[in-house]
Formats: C-alpha cells, structure tokens, sequence
C-alpha cells in the first residue's frame, strides 16, 4: 500500500489544497491483491494513507482481465476474476510478466 500513497502523493502534488475522495486502481485478475477481502484492502490503504494527501480517502479496486499462458495447451489466455484457470482446458496458468498487477487508474478530488 505504501507505493499506491506513493503515487497518490505524487499524482496530487501539483493540485493544491484539493481534497482526495477516492482512490480507483486497476488490479490484474492474477493479481494477490483480489484474494483479500475489501474491508481489509480499505483497512490497510487507510493506515498507510494517515499523514498524507490521501488520509480520508476511499479505495476502489476495479478487477481487470490479465494476459496469462498455460503450460497444457502452450499457448496465451485471457483470465478474469471468476475465473483464474485456462478457459480451453481448465488447468492452472502461470501469469504473465508484461502487465503491472496494479494500476493507479484515477483519483477523484474535491475543489
């Protein structure tokens, strides 16, 4: 979480006194962050986020599908959330190295 208020902090500092609502970040399908339950994601963005421009804050997580391959059919899938296996054959993938798990997708300020 520290990077995710790293960015943040980054993002907003050339926004002056406007106030941080909400934090949106794109998390890859494959991604450990969609293991974890949402109230405890929102416990730990907040705890990281105190003494910064992104203290008060809500976090949104947007599950996005990730590119990933299966070893049994050798070739590249698409997996979503729901659905974390090879869509062809059901086994297990491995997941790819060319997307980042999380994205800082938007912020939303008050003027």
């Amino acid at each position: 979480m520290r990077q995710i208020i790293k960015a943040v902090e980054t993002s907003l500092s050339e926004t002056g006194d406007a106030k941080l609502s909400v934090v949106r970040l794109k998390v890859s399908a494959i991604s450990h962050l969609l293991t974890h339950d949402h109230a405890a994601l929102q416990v730990a963005f907040q705890l990281a986020a105190r003494g910064t421009k992104a203290e008060g804050a809500r976090l949104e997580v947007i599950p996005v599908p990730a590119d990933a391959w299966c070893p049994q059919c050798q070739r590249d899938v698409s997996v979503t959330p729901a659905y974390e296996v090879c869509p062809v054959c059901g086994e297990p993938v491995v997941a790819g190295s060319t997307e980042p798990e999380v994205v800082l997708h938007e912020l939303v300020v008050q003027g």
